[in-house]
């Protein structure tokens, strides 16, 4: 296990039993402090060279508009070029965040683009959202 070094807000810890790079926000945090944090854990996954996260929303409130379409449309899209391989999001977030962000046009919209170079899910059960991550690793170790 392996942690990184962040604001108050954020922890990061690398679980190299799983291979996944594990992002818990502490508190509720700003537009900024998100972005902030997100380019903390795209640092963290190059040292670790893994694709594969698993971010604890579950103490933070939805993000405005302006940094979500910030994540969905500038700094999702381009994880790829960074770590050289599709990057799999497994989110987990309370039943209130889960619910406003399914019933969010830009979400659906931005996760269903069939070339999509990440992919990301919503669970509010942490046993689901490492499954899914547990999942994504047996498909890519196959392909």
């Amino acid at each position: 296990m392996q942690t990184f070094t962040a604001p108050d807000y954020l922890t990061l810890m690398y679980r190299s039993d799983l291979h996944f790079l594990v992002a818990r926000w502490q508190r509720p945090v700003t537009g900024a402090e998100t972005q902030e944090g997100y380019r903390l854990i795209l640092s963290a996954a190059q040292a670790c060279k893994c694709p594969y996260w698993l971010l604890d929303g579950r103490r933070r409130l939805p993000a405005d508009p302006e940094t979500t379409a910030w994540g969905l449309h500038e700094f999702f899209p381009t994880l790829s070029q960074h770590l050289g391989s599709k990057v799999y999001m497994s989110q987990l977030l309370s039943p209130l965040y889960q619910q406003l962000t399914s019933a969010s046009q830009e979400f659906q919209q931005a996760e269903g683009f069939p070339h999509q170079t990440y992919k990301m899910r919503r669970f509010n059960d942490e046993t689901h959202a490492v499954e899914w991550l547990q999942q994504a690793q047996r498909e890519a170790s196959q392909a």
